[in-house]
């Protein structure tokens, strides 16, 4: 039997989803508590890798089961074998062809900035503190320019291993209250870094440190004009679209 699950998890304590030796990973504790509860290894499959630090609210994964389960009994029984802060929301029976990663169409990732001087530690590990006023308006006309399909190697690593840096990204929203700010960005997939490099493009075009447009940045595809990336804590993979 072919199963999905949409699983929950704070990523602050572990190296990321992809298994790892010797470091805890999300891929690594979800394996390890399927294979338990099928008594023979299982291979997992998810619908995006999340870097080290990076939590998710609606991360998709599938694998096949030999045993047919009742979807909320499979829930519980995965749940029962992973640690606290990993939580599968919902696991339900699918068609044998479905794959958590080639069937999805659209990821959301949201990106949590808190725009005050003084830190509120109760945000604390899901928000980046950021203590520089920003332009609301310009961060919202800026961000309109990574929206389409582009060549985004100025907004990766040389790590990332791709036949392709050209990306489509088919929506950004940006929300704010009070000091908080949520940007969403949604495409069909994203390279190694690229929400958290966009984001530190958009503050550092804002506060005047890159004198360049976001469009230049596009254009000029160099990594080097960026510097620095946004923290790992600030993003959550929201959703995933089939």
């Amino acid at each position: 039997m072919n199963y999905k699950i949409t699983l929950a998890y704070n990523g602050k304590n572990y190296e990321g989803w992809q298994m790892q030796r010797e470091k805890p990973t999300i891929q690594f504790a979800l394996t390890q508590a399927a294979s338990k509860i099928e008594g023979a290894p299982v291979t997992i499959h998810a619908a995006g890798r999340t870097d080290a630090g990076v939590h998710a609210e609606g991360q998709v994964v599938s694998f096949h089961l030999t045993q047919k389960w009742e979807p909320g009994k499979l829930r519980n029984a995965l749940n029962g074998n992973l640690p606290f802060d990993i939580r599968v929301m919902e696991a339900i029976a699918v068609e044998e062809e479905f794959h958590a990663r080639f069937s999805a169409h659209a990821k959301t990732y949201r990106y949590q900035i808190y725009n005050s001087e003084v830190w509120h530690p109760l945000l604390e590990p899901m928000t980046w503190h950021y203590p520089y006023p920003i332009n609301h308006e310009q961060l919202r006309h800026e961000a309109q320019a990574l929206i389409g399909t582009h060549d985004f190697s100025a907004f990766t690593v040389s790590s990332c291993k791709t036949k392709t840096n050209i990306r489509t990204i088919t929506d950004i929203e940006i929300k704010s209250e009070g000091a908080m700010i949520q940007l969403f960005f949604k495409g069909k997939g994203f390279l190694r870094y690229q929400v958290r490099i966009m984001v530190m493009a958009l503050v550092e075009i804002n506060r005047g440190r890159i004198q360049l447009s976001m469009k230049e940045l596009i254009e000029s595809q160099q990594r080097s004009l960026i510097r620095g990336t946004a923290p790992a804590k600030g993003l959550t993979l929201m959703s995933v679209e089939y």
